[in-house]
């Protein structure tokens, strides 16, 4: 007698760069339950595929659909056709484009489960991306939001299919990757001695690296062997940024790294790490550096409350707030004592609370709960 068909579900993004969401998919593959799901990837953006090998490593069977701009008719047609083909028990999408044309091919394909995660606070959406996920955000059977800001931030009309999950990582699996702290300072031309602050994230406008930057100018005139990593890109602003540090006078002291898919390296790398967005979802990066025992000086937005208790594991300053957040870096960079103190404070708490596996085990849970519902068992 043939064996029981595994659960077949397709995890459904925009791109498949460097981004937070996107680097999830990765750290939670090797907790995944392969003996009751079968698990594939789809993706829009051909040229976002930074992540595509490395997945594909985990035995994750990745598709691209080519849908380069927006919404896409067609683009919706080849998820359907593709969820039919595929026979898709569970379609999981995640960002509001996806969500959007998952929502309606799932429909149109019949797919029995729609799961839809939100990683970002709505009052931050395109105008269109959020009206036109709000007009289908009914159509799927469960959501999933990463932090209680984002929750909140969602559609009352259908608070009652949403559910917290909060991001996780492997805290294990960070810190093997962290390897040597000399070693990448030296590749990256910083002496042992230095004070390195760092962040990990796209150079949008709404990450406020002029904030840093600024807090980092006056921290630099008080602790002049200090320097500034930043780790990631967007557009032009990479540019915009080092003439802002040229403006503070700390061009040389601030350090590009561009994308990089060696995270963990370069956050064993830091002394600090700052998080100065006027916006945030639940961000991975911060995840990883309290893994790694780093204190953190932080704007207090989004789930960043969520993740770090003010005065415990970092200082929670307010948005923009350019005073408050160089007076917290400057304490933390002059007291050796509190960053270790914090940092392991950190550590802790997100191994204790922020686990992938529990994330991992509590998401499929989602799937069998929605499943069981439609009167499938998994």
């Amino acid at each position: 007698m043939p064996g029981k068909r595994k659960t077949r579900v397709l995890w459904l993004i925009k791109g498949l760069g460097l981004g937070g969401a996107e680097m999830l998919f990765e750290m939670a593959a090797p907790h995944l339950d392969r003996e009751r799901f079968d698990y594939q990837i789809g993706y829009f953006l051909p040229w976002k595929d930074a992540l595509v090998e490395r997945l594909q490593q985990r035995q994750l069977p990745i598709t691209c659909f080519d849908i380069p701009r927006g919404f896409s008719l067609r683009g919706v047609r080849r998820i359907a056709q593709f969820c039919r083909q595929q026979q898709i028990d569970v379609l999981h999408m995640h960002l509001p484009m996806p969500g959007v044309m998952g929502r309606l091919a799932g429909k149109r394909a019949d797919v029995p489960a729609m799961i839809y995660t939100e990683h970002n606070l709505w009052s931050r959406l395109n105008p269109v991306s959020r009206m036109i996920n709000r007009l289908t955000f009914g159509m799927h059977d469960r959501a999933i939001a990463v932090s209680q800001d984002v929750a909140d931030s969602m559609s009352r009309r259908y608070m009652e299919r949403v559910q917290v999950i909060n991001n996780g990582i492997d805290c294990d699996a960070v810190r093997t990757l962290a390897g040597d702290r000399d070693e990448t300072r030296d590749r990256l031309g910083i002496k042992a001695d230095c004070l390195v602050v760092g962040k990990v994230a796209n150079l949008t406008p709404k990450k406020n690296h002029e904030l840093l930057i600024d807090a980092f100018a006056d921290l630099h005139q008080a602790v002049p062997n200090s320097r500034l990593l930043l780790v990631g890109q967007f557009a032009d602003r990479e540019q915009v940024l080092r003439q802002h540090a040229s403006r503070r006078g700390v061009q040389d002291a601030v350090i590009f790294t561009g994308p990089s898919t060696e995270v963990p390296q370069l956050v064993a790398a830091m002394d600090v790490f700052a998080m100065s967005s006027n916006f945030e979802g639940l961000p991975i990066s911060l995840l990883e550096a309290m893994s790694l025992g780093k204190a953190s000086i932080c704007t207090s937005v989004g789930g960043i409350p969520q993740v770090v208790r003010d005065g415990q594991d970092g200082f929670l300053v307010d948005a923009g707030d350019r005073i408050g957040f160089a007076a917290g870096l400057k304490r933390l960079a002059q007291n050796r004592q509190l960053r270790c103190d914090l940092g392991a404070s950190a550590a802790a708490h997100v191994r204790e609370a922020f686990d992938i596996r529990a994330m991992v085990a509590q998401v499929e849970q989602v799937y069998c709960d929605v499943l069981e519902c439609k009167g499938r068992t998994v």
